[in-house]
């Protein structure tokens, strides 16, 4: 069976290799209505498809490669988390990993319009959606979470109790990945410095909230409205969703948009606000340095940047290193 793959307004023929019959008995078992027509999504590290319903919304079922070690319940249960949140986002209305179903394990959620904020990057507006990311993103710190920590399918795995401990246990992963794939002794030692010296930074947490820990202009749909003016119209994405300091969390955000969208920083920042921390500029520097370490160890384990590359990110902590701690 052959559908249309839509990107950008654009249709493409492609195939999705789904079953309307089995898929319309799964939507049976869940009361979800008649399936129509599928549409396969781009984008994302799952293959998405868009459903048409008789009689009903469209939905989106997000289906996972179990060659990846990914847990539905994991997502789930973080955007169960915001449910009483006033944030346009992914909201799920099934989820099986028994392949009983389907042969393959899934999510089934709500359809939220528009197209990534990222493809709206030359539009002369495009500050106010990243204005609007801002506050989006301090709405979801508004949600606090009792410890630090990782999510899965039954709440917090494995919390601590202090910023200082949970940093400190995420920095020792990401460094000691960091010495294994090469970065090099001497440059992780330096930066396990600086990380030791910033611990009175790190310890003033106001405490554990919802953190996305992927939100950038990738994860955020957006369109026009009726008057022509750019509006944010969803929120994606709760596979790295974890408990953690909101400023941490912020400067994961901002890290990433920058890295994707050039100039995003500053809207992005007015639009969170005020930033809860005797020394806010500090403490956005630490963690950017944490983010970094990890992005880098990440990116050589899945083999984006090959052994011996040089990438930018190596360039940016050797920056950083240099400079030992946050200058205006």
């Amino acid at each position: 069976m052959s559908e249309a793959v839509e990107e950008q307004g654009v249709k493409k023929a492609a195939p999705v290799g789904i079953d309307l019959d089995r898929l319309a008995a799964t939507f049976a078992d869940f009361g979800l209505g008649v399936p129509a027509a599928i549409t396969e999504l781009l984008g994302g590290g799952a293959r998405s498809f868009r459903i048409d319903r008789v009689d009903g919304q469209p939905v989106v079922l997000k289906v996972f490669n179990d060659a990846l070690p990914y847990a539905t319940g994991k997502e789930t249960y973080a955007s169960q988390l915001l449910g009483d949140l006033d944030v346009p986002m992914t909201r799920f209305l099934a989820s099986d990993e028994t392949r009983t179903r389907m042969p393959f394990r899934y999510t089934i959620a709500n359809y939220l319009p528009g197209r990534q904020v990222m493809t709206f990057k030359d539009a002369p507006d495009v500050g106010d959606l990243y204005r609007q990311m801002g506050e989006m993103l301090r709405k979801l710190h508004t949600v606090p979470v009792p410890g630090y920590g990782a999510f899965d399918a039954d709440g917090l795995h494995d919390p601590v109790s202090t910023n200082t401990e949970y940093l400190a246990r995420r920095f020792a992963h990401g460094i000691g990945q960091f010495r294994r794939y090469g970065g090099g002794e001497a440059l992780a030692q330096r930066l396990e410095a600086i990380f030791a010296a910033h611990a009175d930074v790190i310890a003033e947490s106001r405490g554990a909230v919802f953190a996305h820990d992927d939100f950038q202009p990738h994860n955020v749909l957006a369109e026009r409205d009726a008057n022509g003016r750019l509006q944010l119209t969803g929120l994606l994405d709760f596979g790295n969703a974890r408990a953690s300091d909101p400023i941490c969390d912020l400067a994961k955000a901002l890290f990433c948009s920058e890295h994707d969208a050039p100039g995003s920083t500053p809207h992005i920042r007015a639009g969170y606000g005020v930033i809860d921390h005797p020394d806010p500029e500090a403490a956005l520097w630490i963690y950017t340095l944490v983010h970094r370490v990890t992005m880098w160890m990440w990116l050589r384990h899945v083999g984006v940047i090959l052994e011996g590359e040089r990438h930018d990110l190596m360039g940016d902590l050797e920056a950083m290193a240099e400079a030992g701690a946050y200058t205006a």
